[in-house]
């Protein structure tokens, strides 16, 4: 008889023990998962003399390409160069990105307002 006692506590025990995991870790990646909803991090750079790239929000990008109305014009080993509007700045791999990421692009409201 005590055998089966100790056979449904310990199960019992199991299941708590993995409800609070799971708890634990819906909290836990709760407020990553907001950082993230930004646009523009960087999440890796892929350094080459011959054609560097960078992969913003999923999407690898080379010098020149356009991503929401924001260029690439320079890609280094550790930082890359962005421009969107006039407004050039530095942004490294994970790194908040700068509030422009987020604008409106004027070119797509002009467009849009032409139809």
């Amino acid at each position: 008889m005590s055998n089966i006692s100790n056979v449904k506590i310990l199960t019992w025990l199991q299941l708590c023990t993995i409800a609070a995991v799971i708890i634990f870790a819906c909290f836990y990646h709760g407020p990553r998962q907001t950082a993230a909803a930004q646009r523009g991090i960087i999440d890796g750079i892929i350094y080459s003399v011959e054609n560097p790239s960078v992969l913003v929000d999923g999407q690898v990008l080379n010098e020149g390409d356009t991503l929401y109305g924001v260029e690439v014009l320079k890609i280094g080993r550790r930082i890359v160069i962005f421009e969107k509007d006039g407004q050039r700045w530095e942004q490294r791999v994970r790194q908040r990105p700068n509030p422009a990421w987020d604008e409106p692009d004027e070119q797509l409201e002009a467009d849009t307002d032409d139809s």
